[in-house]
């Protein structure tokens, strides 16, 4: 099941793009946005769907549309109803239903409670990816029910708590409580908001069947939802905030080069896809409630340690604009960041909120620069050990620190080049007893083309000082190039 769940999202990520390929809508023409020189939010989403329904006057609709109201009641039936499906398949078909872990009852109930919270031994992937996709589940069954991104929250705790303690004879998990909650609220707003994309309530035939599978995809609790409701076949007016002021996508397919400590040595050569979805911005006024303007990426290789090899969320949770001008803007945020890394380089995942200083000075001739600095707790992270622990656990998990600075380089919405450095320290509490100190530093740099269409090459330096207690320190450098193509819509 929980393989299931990750070839789930990569499917969703697959949707997205499928939508957005032109010849599935006829766009209108472009617009400019006369404040950051780049094309408006309407417009970038015309490629992935039609006006909203409310600019059409000659529209007919089945209803209008309004947001559910909060329901408790179906909500906690949405979460208690996932956990029972997931557990069915562990307890009755996964592994021909002889594994002992999902034999619960009335005593495994009685030791879970009195236990208390403990560590377990999963694979990165299920605890980091696989746990966090779950949560997004139960956060979506609240969002999908007439609850806002706050209130949504207790949801992925109460539902990751029951499975924790009432679904396995394995004490309850810390590690796994945090990963799916806090992790699964920032998937689950990215998948929820990014499904309202896809979804057009104004279209009609084939075009809306493919559109509610497309977001049922990216949102199965919210497209459940919808095709309960009755709304799958309906008629009616996009919601007012379907789309954000600006939004921008783009795709690289290409060839990524990883070396070992120097980029020739024991290098493979590996295809890979990367999709990256910049939805809203602080520039254009996306600033009224959490996740209005967020960054996701996911990153697919072939022939790694993971196929999904990378997942980055950071979603803008509340601030304060310090300025705001035709030439300079500044942005006081708070944000709130999911990251995932899975690759034979690298293992690294993480919950963490900063406050990140996010700036755009605009010159003239449709120039651009764009600079972010971020800085915050780790809630919980894992990485990458050169030592088995908890069960012969290939990682560490441990509290820490993360701080990232980038820079953009802009013409007429066009990425020029892109700059970022992060640095993660994580201090073990599970595991070996050690610091991790993880690096990463990227530089692409693109150029257009024909409209949309691009070439580009980018480097990528992944490093890791691991200072152990009981061993000697280890010290890994992964170097990587890549070439691609890359379309911008």
């Amino acid at each position: 099941m929980r393989r299931m769940l990750r070839r789930s999202l990569a499917l969703a990520g697959l949707v997205v793009l499928g939508l957005a390929i032109p010849g599935w809508t006829t766009p209108p023409a472009a617009s400019a946005d006369a404040t950051d020189g780049t094309t408006t939010g309407v417009t970038a989403a015309d490629l992935l769907a039609r006006p909203a329904g409310a600019d059409d006057p000659d529209l007919v609709v089945d209803r209008a549309h309004a947001e559910p109201r909060p329901n408790f009641a179906r909500t906690a039936a949405k979460v208690v109803g996932v956990n029972m499906l997931v557990w069915t398949y562990d307890r009755f078909i996964r592994e021909g239903g002889e594994n002992p872990v999902f034999r619960v009852g009335f005593n495994s109930w009685e030791e879970n409670l009195r236990a208390g919270w403990s560590w377990d031994d999963n694979s990165f992937n299920t605890n980091q990816f696989a746990h966090p996709y779950h949560g997004s589940l139960y956060f979506n069954a609240a969002r999908s029910n007439g609850y806002d991104f706050w209130s949504s929250v207790p949801f992925a705790f109460g539902g990751s708590w029951l499975w924790e303690n009432m679904f396995e004879t394995h004490h309850p998990s810390m590690n796994d409580w945090i990963a799916t909650s806090v992790g699964g609220a920032a998937l689950g707003e990215i998948l929820h908001r990014l499904a309202r994309t896809v979804r057009d309530e104004t279209a009609t035939g084939s075009e809306r069947t493919w559109r509610e599978i497309g977001g049922m995809a990216i949102d199965p609790i919210g497209g459940l939802t919808r095709l309960i409701d009755g709304e799958w076949g309906e008629r009616g007016l996009n919601p007012p905030d379907r789309f954000p002021n600006s939004i921008a996508s783009t795709l690289d397919v290409g060839l990524r080069t990883r070396g070992e400590d120097r980029l020739w040595v024991a290098d493979t050569t590996r295809v890979y896809l990367e999709f990256a979805f910049d939805y809203g911005s602080p520039f254009t006024g996306d600033l009224t409630h959490p996740y209005d303007h967020f960054a996701f990426l996911m990153q697919v290789n072939f022939g790694d340690a993971s196929t999904i090899g990378r997942v980055e969320g950071n979603g803008y949770l509340a601030g304060v604009m310090l300025k705001d001008t035709a030439s300079i803007s500044h942005l006081l945020g708070a944000y709130h960041r999911y990251d995932f890394h899975n690759t034979r380089a690298l293992e690294f995942g993480s919950q963490s909120f900063t406050a990140g200083l996010v700036s755009r000075f605009h010159a003239h001739d449709g120039f651009e620069l764009r600079t972010e600095v971020h800085a915050g707790p780790i809630l919980l992270g894992g990485t990458s050990s050169d030592h088995e622990s908890v069960s012969g656990r290939s990682y560490d998990y441990g509290p820490g620190f993360s701080a990232r600075v980038a820079a953009r380089f802009l013409r007429d919405g066009w990425d020029y080049l892109r700059m970022s450095m992060e640095q993660h320290w994580i201090h073990a509490i599970s595991g070996n007893e050690a610091d991790h100190h993880v690096t990463s530093i990227h530089l692409r740099g693109a150029l257009p083309v024909r409209k949309g269409l691009g070439l580009g090459m980018e480097y990528v330096l992944l490093t890791s000082e691991r200072t152990y207690r009981q061993y000697e320190d280890v010290s890994t450098r992964n170097p990587q190039t890549r070439v691609f193509a890359t379309w911008s819509y």
